[in-house]
């Protein structure tokens, strides 16, 4: 029997409505997945920016100082210093596994700025001066808002560094001029990073991005040795012994007046840190995949 108008009708009409709904599935879907895309993905960085110097502290080891002998009295004045402060140069590579919760990998080259104490009396001047250059790794959790457009973001991890640190001692005693130039290094550096920043899409692949940076690190070189030693601008280098020269730094040791070690061998010193703490602003670019 011939269907109705109605029911030919009705059956059109269910026809067409199911498939709007599997129209509009679609695409939705379609959104959700571009969406999902759209904020998953891998990217790299680079970024320039400078840091002031943080956990700075005064060693006595290296006889930093700023000290004034007068005839009758010495003026003792606290130098600190941090060797964390300077230019800071690097690049990234990351992934965000959706919106807001990301992983990234981060390498930066420390350019140090300078550190200076003085002691000063009635005959000369000493001045020391220390810097610093230091290669870092930072694996980092992000946290990104997920926001468009200005998007701000959090990063926490760990830093891995290894360097060296040049201390320059120079004494002007009644016109006579002795210089020496220390080079601590070997040993790692070990500390914690994080940042807030925020990303400012440029492109599709393109974004530039300001980051407010604090790091804690610490570093305890394992080897110092004189490369410098001048006397009235003679070189005294060659007349060196090795315990003169060479220093090495141990958890403990055991000195015996007895029978104290030959000069051929380094001298010992028990190891002690050098702050690299700094807070800085760093500018880059970022691009996506």
């Amino acid at each position: 029997m011939p269907k109705s108008l109605t029911s030919r009708y009705n059956l059109k009409f269910n026809k067409m409505k199911t498939k709007h709904l599997s129209t509009t599935l679609i695409v939705l879907i379609m959104g959700l997945l571009s969406n999902n895309v759209y904020a998953q993905g891998a990217y790299v960085t680079i970024h320039g920016g400078y840091g002031l110097g943080l956990n700075t502290q005064n060693d006595g080891l290296l006889d930093f100082s700023n000290t004034v002998r007068g005839n009758n009295s010495v003026t003792y004045n606290k130098a600190n210093y941090s060797l964390g402060k300077g230019i800071n140069l690097g690049g990234a590579f990351g992934y965000m596994f959706n919106k807001t919760i990301g992983a990234e990998l981060g390498v930066s080259y420390l350019i140090g700025g300078k550190s200076t104490g003085q002691d000063t009396d009635t005959n000369g001047k000493t001045d020391y001066t220390l810097s610093a250059k230091m290669l870092r790794i930072t694996p980092s959790i992000i946290i990104s808002s997920g926001l468009e457009g200005a998007e701000p973001y959090a990063k926490f991890g760990l830093v891995i560094g290894s360097g060296s640190v040049n201390y320059k001692y120079e004494d002007n005693n009644n016109g006579d001029i002795e210089y020496w130039k220390y080079k601590f290094n070997k040993g790692l550096a070990f500390g914690v990073s994080s940042s807030i920043g925020s990303v400012f899409k440029l492109s599709d692949n393109m974004s530039f991005f300001g980051e407010l940076n604090m790091m804690s690190l610490l570093y305890s070189p394992k080897k110092a040795e004189v490369i410098e030693a001048t006397f009235n601008g003679t070189d005294e280098l060659p007349n060196l012994t090795t315990s003169e020269k060479e220093i090495e730094f141990v958890d403990s040791y055991t000195y015996n007046y007895a029978s104290p070690p030959p000069d051929s061998q380094p001298d010992k010193e028990v190891k002690f840190k050098m702050p690299f703490g700094s807070l800085g602003l760093n500018f880059g670019v970022r691009f996506g995949f």
